[in-house]
């Protein structure tokens, strides 16, 4: 089949589709775009790992060099445990694409409770050979949020493994923030990763998101 014939094929079938299937569909093709996108950005000094090499020696990766393991928490979020520390009230999390300062990325949506925190949990099994095991992430607040005119008014987010929290920031501005956490060797281990975001008492314009989450070895 070649790619015209694949594409009138295509688009006959989504002629058929109802109106909610194609909310879902509009929703995919933005992930499959993120996705190619993410894939391109690997190659990037942002998101590669860095390299130990000895002065003057040369940058190019050895024959063995281990592929990567990459684990995509909003592609998996559907098999994530959604929970409240309190109340539920006011909780949302879904994937949908967010702008902060601008930008645009895909994102886990995850606007805490009117008290407590919000939780994304995740049960993940860690391949053997994955010894160097990277969280990286953008964390921020969608434009719009008027959160910044109370200078009192702040967000937690909060990275855990393994019930030990590795990282964790406030904000109350919308720009992104890079995140960078470099976790402990557990290769072949099952963990349990949360993704935390708390009110802090006052759950006003708590538009959290986290972008393009990722979790990365080799």
């Amino acid at each position: 089949m070649t790619q015209n014939d694949l594409y009138e094929s295509i688009v006959r079938r989504i002629a058929d589709l109802s109106e909610e299937s194609l909310q879902q569909l509009s929703q995919h093709i933005a992930f499959l775009k993120w996705q190619e996108e993410q894939w391109r950005e690997w190659d990037d000094d942002e998101l590669r790992f860095e390299m130990d090499v000895e002065p003057n020696a040369s940058a190019t990766l050895p024959a063995s060099q281990p592929s990567r393991w990459v684990f995509d928490l909003i592609e998996q979020l559907d098999q994530a445990t959604l929970t409240a520390t309190q109340s539920s009230q006011g909780m949302e999390v879904r994937v949908a694409p967010a702008v902060c300062g601008l930008e645009q990325r895909l994102s886990i949506w995850q606007h805490p409770p009117t008290a407590g925190a919000a939780v994304v949990q995740y049960q993940i099994d860690v391949p053997m050979g994955v010894n160097r095991l990277r969280f990286r992430a953008k964390v921020g607040i969608r434009d719009g949020s008027l959160i910044a005119e109370s200078p009192d008014n702040y967000l937690a987010f909060r990275f855990y493994v393994n019930g030990v929290r590795l990282w964790s920031t406030t904000k109350n501005s919308v720009a992104w923030d890079d995140v960078s956490v470099d976790l402990p060797s557990l290769a072949g281990q099952p963990i349990t990763i949360q993704l935390v975001t708390d009110g802090l008492g006052d759950a006003r314009w708590n538009w959290a998101v986290w972008g393009t989450p990722l979790l990365i070895g080799e």
